[in-house]
């Protein structure tokens, strides 16, 4: 199994931003541009829609069971 560090991938970023540079691209203006945000805004629309209706209820019961049976293995003082 490979594994990927968080080092390498911030290395790769920085290299294709450099280049990217080197060639004309802005990236803050192609991120602020209008075509961009819109798609931005829409899937954080559908990310917050995942999560409100079908993630969190299921995601909160888990996280509290998890979290109980830390508390019952701990040692208590």
């Amino acid at each position: 199994m490979h594994k990927k560090g968080l080092i390498k991938t911030t290395i790769v970023i920085i290299i294709a931003l450099i280049i990217l540079g080197y060639f004309g691209f802005n990236i803050t203006d192609i991120i602020n541009g209008p075509t961009v945000q819109a798609n931005l805004h829409a899937a954080w629309d559908f990310i917050s829609m995942v999560w409100n209706n079908y993630l969190s209820v299921p995601v909160v019961y888990v996280a509290g069971v998890v979290w109980k049976i830390i508390q019952t293995a701990l040692p208590s003082k």
